[in-house]
C-alpha cells in the first residue's frame, strides 16, 4: 500500500461543521467503536459487546466520543500500488478494532465501504473534493456502524445499511428526517458496476460489496496509464468471510475474537449468494489482507476446506458428516 499524507483544507462545508459538532459528545465504545445517542445510558455496557460475537473486556466498559478522538490522531491514506482507485483509510494511533473504511473512485463516482469512528477534518476536506464526487457509504455489518450516521450527514451522502442488521443500529432513535439512511434487502446497486449483497452467517445482514471493474470505461487513448487497470471484478469482503493472513485462503467465522467458527449451512449460503459473481480479486476491511488472484476459486476450495475442518464434506450439493 503507498501512504498518501492528508494536507489541512482551507475550506470545510458548513454542513459538515455543523455535524460534527452535533455528534461531537456522544458516547462511544472505546472496545468497538459504536456510537450511541445522548439519551444511552452509560453506565450500561455497549450492546454490541455484549453480544458473543464481540465482548466487554476484562478490565470493564469504558466510553469516549469523537471530540476526545480527535487529540493526537490523524488519518492516513493507503492506496493500492496496483489499483491507485482503491485506498483504505486508516488512522494513527488505532482504535476499536481497528476498522479500515475502504475508498473506490469509479468512472461515475466514488464510495466508501464500511467507516471507523473517527472523522477528521482534513479526510473531510480530501472526500469533498474527489475527482469523482462521493456517491454514498455502505456498511457491511453492526461491527462497522461505528459512526456511519456523523459521516453521512458530514459527507451528505446516502448511507446504505442493511434491514436485517436494523435492531443492531444504536442511532435510530435520534435520526433525523433528512437524514439519508437507506435500508435495504437481497442485493443494492449503488451505481454502474457497483453493489452490495447480502450474504448472511456472520451477522443477518453480513454483506460484501462487489465491484464489476470490466464495466469501467477504457481510459482515452491520450491518457493511458504507465501501468495495466485491473479489469476483473473484486469483492471487498469485511468479515463476512475473511482472507486469512496467508492471503491464500477464506475463514468463515461468526464471532471473530472469541474464536468461533460459522455453522456449515451459513458458510454454503455465503457461497451460494457469489455465485453469480464474477471475480478474480478480495480483500478484507484491514491491510495486508488481499487476494490478488483465482479469487473464486480459492472461496470453492475455502468452503471445502473449512467444511472438512468442522467434520463434514459436501456429498451431491448436501452437508455430510465425516466419518473419523
Amino acid at each position: 500500500m503507498i501512504p498518501i499524507e492528508l494536507e489541512p483544507s482551507p475550506s470545510i462545508p458548513l454542513h459538515a461543521l455543523e455535524a460534527l459538532q452535533s455528534d461531537a459528545l456522544l458516547p462511544i465504545c472505546k472496545a468497538c467503536g459504536t456510537q450511541y445517542p445522548a439519551s444511552f445510558d452509560i453506565q450500561r455496557n455497549c450492546v454490541i459487546c455484549e453480544d458473543p460475537r464481540q465482548y466487554v473486556p476484562a478490565t470493564g466498559q469504558e466510553w469516549t466520543n469523537m471530540a476526545e478522538l480527535g487529540e493526537g490522531r490523524k488519518h492516513v491514506l493507503l492506496q493500492d500500488e496496483e489499483d491507485g482507485r482503491v485506498t483504505m483509510i486508516g488512522c494513527e494511533p488505532g482504535f476499536a478494532i481497528n476498522q479500515t473504511p475502504i475508498l473506490i473512485e469509479t468512472a461515475e463516482g466514488s464510495y466508501i465501504w464500511d467507516c471507523s469512528a473517527f472523522i477528521s477534518l482534513p479526510l473531510i476536506g480530501h472526500l469533498s473534493k474527489l475527482k469523482k464526487p462521493l456517491k454514498g457509504i455502505a456498511i457491511s455489518h453492526p461491527h462497522f456502524f461505528s459512526t456511519s450516521l456523523t459521516w453521512s450527514r458530514a459527507l451528505k451522502v446516502p448511507l446504505y445499511v442493511c434491514e436485517d442488521d436494523k435492531e443492531w443500529y444504536q442511532r435510530l432513535s435520534d435520526s433525523k428526517d433528512d437524514d439519508q439512511v437507506i435500508w435495504w434487502k437481497d442485493e443494492q446497486e449503488l451505481g454502474r458496476g457497483v453493489k452490495v449483497v447480502q450474504c448472511g452467517g456472520h451477522f443477518p445482514g453480513s454483506s460484501i460489496l462487489y465491484w464489476d471493474r470490466l464495466s469501467e470505461p477504457p481510459p482515452p487513448k491520450d491518457s493511458l496509464p504507465t501501468k495495466p487497470t485491473p479489469v476483473s471484478g473484486i469483492i471487498f469482503t469485511a468479515d463476512t468471510l475473511m482472507v486469512q493472513p496467508t492471503q491464500l485462503s477464506f475463514a468463515f467465522i461468526w464471532s471473530v475474537p472469541n474464536m468461533i467458527p460459522l455453522r456449515p449451512h451459513s458458510i454454503l449460503s455465503i457461497q451460494d449468494r457469489l455465485k453469480s459473481l464474477s471475480f478474480a480479486q478480495a480483500t478484507s476491511s484491514w491491510p495486508n489482507k488481499w487476494i490478488r488472484q483465482d479469487a473464486k476459486q480459492i472461496l470453492e476450495q475455502s468452503v471445502i476446506t473449512f467444511l472438512a475442518a468442522e467434520g463434514w464434506r459436501i456429498e451431491e450439493g448436501k452437508l455430510v458428516e465425516l466419518i473419523t
